[in-house]
C-alpha cells in the first residue's frame, strides 16, 4: 500500500495520532510476534501517516506495527513513517485495503469501515464500493450488520458467538436484540444458526409492527394468528409468512412516505442499515448547532431535506430537516463553535475592561470603544455559504442573468457599450455570436443584410449606412454573445458593469415554482416576507405549495421591489 519510491523519515510517536481506526481486534500471539521481529530486526516497513492541520500526523497504515513499536520502545521514541497527502475517503480506502492486504478484519471491523466510507461518499454506494475495491453486494452484505447493536459486535469479536449469529440478529429490532445476545451469552449451550434463524423469522414478519395498511391481511391465507415468544420477549399478535409481499408492502409505504415529502425538501431519502453517518439533523443551536444564520443559509442547500427510515426498529419514521453531507456539516458545526468561543472571549475581555478604573484620563466612551473593538477582533470575518444548489435553481438564475446582460448591454450608454465590446474582442471573441446580432441589427434597421454569405457585400451595405443607423448596429452587438460563454463570465461583466438585480427582476411565481416549500420558506425569511406575512404564515406554509405561493406574491403593504434573495445574486 505505502508508495515504495517515497523517503520515510522518522517521527516522533506522540506526535503520531490513530484517528479513525476501524480495527479493534488485534490477535495476542501475532502481536507479541511483530514486536518480537521489530525487537530483533527493526521496523521492515515503516507505517503511512498524514499531516493534520493541527502540524500533528494522522495513523493511516500500521496501526499493528505502531503499537508493537510502541510496546517495545516507548511512546517517546521515533518511528519510521511515510507521510502522504489523502482525503478523508482516500484515507479511509487506504487503511481497509492496507488490512485486508495484512490480516484479514473480522466482518464487523469491515462494516464498520464500510459505514464511514459510506458517510464520506454522502451516501453514493456505488462510490463507496468503487473505493473499497469490492462489489456492491460485499459492501451491502457489511453495511447490513451495522444494525447489530454493540454487545452483538463485541460477542463476535470475542468469539462468543458466529457471524452467522450476528447477520440474523442485526435484522431484528434493537430492543430484541439486547434480550436475544444476553439470553444467548447466559444459556448453558449456544443455540445453533438454524435454530436462531428459525426463531429469529417469527419476529420480522410481526404483522403489529408493520407499517403498510394491514386491510387485507386480516382474510389472507399467510396470516398465521400464532402467538409465541422468542427468548422471553413476546411477539404477540398476527404473522405473515408470506416475506415476499410483506417486504414488496413495506417497500411501497417507504415510498410513499418519500413522495409525499419531495414538495417540501431539496432530497428526500429512504435511509437503510449502514447509512447511520450519511445524514445529520441541520441545528441552528445546540451540541452541534451551525448558528441561525447558517441554518437559513443551509436550508436553500440541494443537500438539505427529510428521510424516511428503513432501519428495523424506526422502520417508517420520518426526520425532516436534515443534512445529506457530512463533510459539509462538521465544518459549519466547527465553524459555529470556533464563532461562539470567540464571542465569549470578546465579551469577557469587554467585561473585563469595564471593570477596571480609568487611567491616563480614558473617558468610558474610549474604554466603550476598546471593548467593542476587542470582541470585532475576536470574531472571524465569515458568513453564511450554501454548499450547492440544486441544478433547477441553477439553470433558472442563468436564464436570468445572461437576460439581464443583454438588455443592460442594449440600454447601456454608448460609452459602457462599447468597452463591453472591446471586452468581448479581446477575451471572448469566440464567444460573439454573429448570427444572432445580424438578425437584430436587420430588425432594428429594418434592412436586410447578406450576412454569413459574401463578406464585400455585407461590407458595401454597411458603408450605405449612416452615422447614427452604425452606431445603432455597433449597440447590438454585445447584447449577443453564445449560450456557450461561461455563466461566471457574465456574472463577471454585470459586476463589472455595477448592474444591480433589481432593476430587473423581483419575486414571482415562476421562480417559487421551481423551488421546494423548504427553500421557499428559507427565501420568505430571508427577505423578511415571512414576517410581513404575519400571524398566517405558518399555516400557509404548510399548507399546499401552490396556495403558499399564490399568498406570498400578495401579502399586503410587503415592498416586492428590491426584495431579492441570495441565491439569486451575482454580489
Amino acid at each position: 500500500m505505502e508508495n515504495s519510491n517515497a523517503q520515510a523519515q522518522l517521527l516522533p510517536i506522540r506526535k503520531i495520532k490513530e484517528g479513525f481506526n476501524y480495527r479493534r481486534r488485534y490477535d495476542p500471539a501475532k502481536m507479541a510476534s511483530l514486536q518480537a521481529s521489530i525487537k530483533e530486526h527493526g521496523l521492515i516497513q515503516p507505517v503511512t501517516v498524514r499531516q493534520s492541520d493541527s502540524g500533528d500526523y494522522q495513523l493511516i497504515a500500521g496501526g499493528r506495527r505502531l503499537r508493537a513499536y510502541v510496546a517495545e520502545f516507548g511512546q517517546e521514541a521515533a518511528i519510521p513513517a511515510i507521510v502522504r497527502i489523502l482525503s478523508d475517503a482516500e484515507a479511509t480506502a487506504a487503511m481497509i485495503a492496507e488490512n485486508n492486504e495484512r490480516e484479514d478484519p473480522s466482518v464487523i471491523e469491515d462494516a464498520e469501515g464500510a459505514a464511514r466510507m459510506l458517510s464520506l461518499c454522502k451516501g453514493n454506494r456505488d462510490e463507496a464500493a468503487r473505493r473499497l475495491g469490492w462489489t456492491r453486494n460485499k459492501l451491502e452484505r457489511r453495511l447490513a450488520i451495522m444494525n447489530a447493536i454493540q454487545p452483538v459486535r463485541d460477542a463476535y469479536l470475542e468469539d462468543k458467538i458466529l457471524v452467522g449469529h450476528v447477520e440474523i440478529l442485526a435484522a431484528l429490532r434493537k430492543e430484541v436484540q439486547v434480550k436475544v445476545i444476553e439470553m444467548m451469552l447466559s444459556a448453558p449451550s449456544m443455540p445453533t444458526v438454524e435454530q436462531l434463524k428459525a426463531m429469529a423469522e417469527q419476529s420480522l414478519l410481526g404483522l403489529e409492527k408493520a407499517i403498510f395498511d394491514r386491510a387485507d391481511c386480516d382474510g389472507c391465507q399467510f396470516n398465521t394468528g400464532y402467538q409465541q415468544s422468542m427468548f422471553d420477549t413476546s411477539f404477540a399478535g398476527s404473522r405473515c409468512t408470506n416475506r415476499e409481499c410483506f417486504d414488496s408492502k413495506t417497500e411501497q409505504e417507504l415510498d410513499n412516505r418519500r413522495q409525499a415529502l419531495t414538495e417540501t425538501y431539496q432530497v428526500v431519502r429512504i435511509v437503510r442499515p449502514g447509512d447511520n453517518m450519511t445524514v445529520l439533523p441541520l441545528r441552528a443551536e445546540g451540541p452541534r448547532g451551525v448558528g441561525k444564520e447558517q441554518d437559513l443559509a443551509c436550508r436553500t442547500c440541494g443537500d438539505f431535506g427529510a428521510c424516511v427510515s428503513a432501519v428495523p426498529d424506526k422502520m417508517g419514521n420520518v426526520y425532516k430537516d436534515v443534512c445529506f453531507n457530512k463533510g459539509c456539516n462538521d465544518q459549519k458545526v466547527d465553524a459555529f463553535a470556533k464563532a461562539s468561543q470567540n464571542q465569549k472571549k470578546a465579551q469577557d475581555i469587554a467585561a473585563a475592561k469595564g471593570l477596571k478604573p480609568q487611567a491616563h484620563g480614558a473617558t468610558q466612551a474610549g474604554e466603550a470603544s476598546t471593548s467593542k473593538q476587542a470582541e470585532a477582533d475576536a470574531m472571524p470575518e465569515s458568513k453564511p455559504k450554501v454548499n450547492s444548489l440544486r441544478q433547477a435553481i441553477l439553470d433558472y438564475r442563468e436564464g436570468i442573468w445572461r437576460a439581464i446582460f443583454s438588455r443592460e448591454a442594449l440600454k447601456s450608454i454608448a460609452l459602457r457599450n462599447r468597452a463591453l465590446l472591446v471586452a468581448l474582442v479581446l477575451n471572448r471573441s469566440s464567444d460573439l455570436d454573429g448570427h444572432s446580432a445580424a438578425k437584430a441589427i436587420c430588425k432594428d434597421l429594418g434592412i436586410e443584410l447578406p450576412f454569413a454569405t459574401d463578406t464585400a457585400r455585407l461590407l458595401s451595405e454597411l458603408l450605405k449606412l449612416d452615422q447614427a443607423a452604425l452606431a445603432n448596429a455597433m449597440q447590438q452587438l454585445p447584447a449577443h454573445v453564445s449560450k456557450t460563454m461561461p455563466i461566471n463570465e457574465i456574472k463577471g461583466f454585470l459586476q463589472a458593469l455595477e448592474v444591480c438585480i433589481e432593476g430587473y427582476w423581483k419575486l414571482n411565481e415562476n421562480f417559487l415554482d421551481i423551488l421546494t416549500k423548504a427553500e421557499i420558506d428559507a427565501v420568505c425569511v430571508e427577505i423578511g416576507l415571512a414576517d410581513a406575512a404575519g400571524k398566517h404564515y405558518d399555516k400557509l406554509k404548510n399548507g399546499p405549495k401552490a396556495d403558499f405561493i399564490k399568498a406570498m406574491l400578495a401579502v399586503e403593504g410587503f415592498e416586492y421591489i428590491g426584495a431579492v434573495p441570495k441565491m439569486m445574486r451575482w454580489d
